[in-house]
């Protein structure tokens, strides 16, 4: 692994676990075991360094929106694979500890949002096609337009992963997000 990608891992490492304003260029560089003047070599700063995770996110979008792509013949399948791996991907603590420290921070300074909105925008295009296509055979009804449709569903996956890791686990008999989007979305033989 070269310093460029330790430097990024050392910044997702602390970013998550310390916070984005308590963390400082010099804790990145230990913990990368670079030193500081290497770091700057490679990122003029931590806001340099959270236009590298939207980049990392940005791949990480891109499969999940081929995935959705592929199964153009099963859009019902699609969906349901989908729902089920992106809520594994958004619950996971650390991405929803570094999820909320983004958030914070694109609040704070609006110039950040922009990659992390492109990327949000490739995801929700991608399930809005494939709603589109459930929808034109009859899976899912028309009801509501695919591009809105598509936002509500990313916001019911993302909300409830973020409420589940920051107040409590849900109990055994609750039911998965994904569970009740496919009860929502698709009709009933």
């Amino acid at each position: 692994m070269g310093n460029r990608e330790k430097i990024v891992d050392a910044a997702l490492h602390s970013f998550t676990h310390k916070g984005f304003h308590q963390t400082s260029m010099r804790d990145i560089a230990q913990a990368a075991g670079v030193s500081v003047g290497n770091l700057y070599n490679h990122f003029s700063g931590k806001e340099a360094l959270i236009g590298e995770i939207a980049l990392l996110e940005n791949g990480v979008f891109a499969e999940f929106a081929a995935a959705l792509r592929a199964e153009k013949k099963r859009p019902k399948q699609a969906l349901s694979a989908f729902f089920t791996a992106y809520h594994a991907f958004v619950a996971e603590p650390d991405n929803v500890q570094l999820s909320a420290e983004i958030v914070a921070e694109v609040a704070r300074n609006p110039a950040l949002a922009e990659p992390f909105s492109a990327n949000q925008r490739q995801l929700i295009e991608a399930l809005a096609t494939t709603i589109a296509e459930a929808q034109q055979i009859g899976e899912i009804a028309p009801a509501i337009a695919p591009l809105p449709l598509a936002q509500l569903v990313l916001d019911v996956i993302e909300s409830q992963a973020w409420r589940q890791a920051i107040f409590a686990p849900p109990s055994p008999e609750a039911i998965t997000p994904v569970r009740l989007l496919e009860q929502l979305l698709y009709r009933q033989p």
